[in-house]
C-alpha cells in the first residue's frame, strides 16, 4: 500500500508531503466531489513544486510577515510559507482540501495557520503582506473576481495559472514580472 506521507525537500528544509494518490486521500476527495462540491484538485505537483521551490529562494517576500493562500488545496506551498511567515491563512472552496492541508501542516508541526473555507470573493479576508493564488482564473467570473480582489489588495501577489483565455487578459491589465513558466503554466509576481 502507498504511504500517506512522502519525504520532501523544499529548499533547505525537510517536510512530510501528503501523497494525493493515497487511497484514504482519494476516497475523501471523491466523496466531496460526489457530494456536489464544485472543485478541481490539481495533481500537477511539478508546477506546484516549481512555485514552492521559487518561494524557498525568495523567503524575504514573506519571512515574519502575513500571507494568504487562495485556492490552497492540500498545498505544498503552504509548508514553506507557514515555516517562515508569521501567520498564514489557507483558503479553498473545498472543506476536504482545507482539512487535508491542515493535517499536512500539523504533521510538519506548523500551527500558525487559519483556515478560510469558501470563495475568497465572499469572505472577510485578513490584511496580509503576500497573497499566493494557484489556478484560480479560468473563466470570466473568476477573472472578474480576481480583478476586484487586486483592486483592493495592497501587498504583493503571486499568481500561478495556466494561460487560459482570461489569464493573459489579466496580465495585460496588471503590471507583473514572470517568475517562472512550466508545463503550460506561468507564475507571476504583481
Amino acid at each position: 500500500m502507498a504511504e500517506l506521507w512522502e519525504p520532501a525537500m523544499i529548499g533547505k528544509d525537510y517536510f512530510h508531503l501528503m501523497n494525493l494518490k493515497h487511497p484514504r486521500v482519494e476516497k475523501e476527495v471523491m466523496a466531496e466531489m460526489e457530494a456536489g462540491v464544485d472543485v478541481y484538485y490539481d495533481r500537477r505537483w511539478e508546477v506546484t513544486a516549481t512555485l514552492t521551490e521559487w518561494l524557498s529562494k525568495n523567503l524575504n517576500l514573506f519571512r515574519d510577515k502575513k500571507a494568504l493562500i487562495l485556492g490552497a488545496g492540500v498545498g505544498a506551498e503552504t509548508l514553506i510559507l507557514s515555516k517562515y511567515a508569521e501567520q498564514i491563512w489557507i483558503n479553498d472552496l473545498a472543506p476536504t482540501a482545507i482539512d487535508l492541508c491542515a493535517e499536512q501542516l500539523e504533521k510538519n508541526q506548523l500551527r500558525n495557520y487559519t483556515p478560510l473555507i469558501g470563495t475568497y470573493e465572499t469572505l472577510d479576508l485578513p490584511k496580509v503582506d503576500l497573497v499566493v493564488a494557484s489556478f484560480l482564473i479560468y473563466n470570466d467570473e473568476t477573472f472578474q473576481a480576481m480583478r476586484a480582489f487586486l483592486r483592493q489588495h495592497q501587498g504583493k501577489v503571486i499568481l500561478m495559472n495556466e494561460r487560459l483565455a482570461p489569464f493573459p487578459q489579466l496580465l495585460d491589465l496588471e503590471k507583473h514580472e514572470i517568475i517562472f513558466e512550466i508545463d503550460g503554466a506561468v507564475g507571476v509576481l504583481l
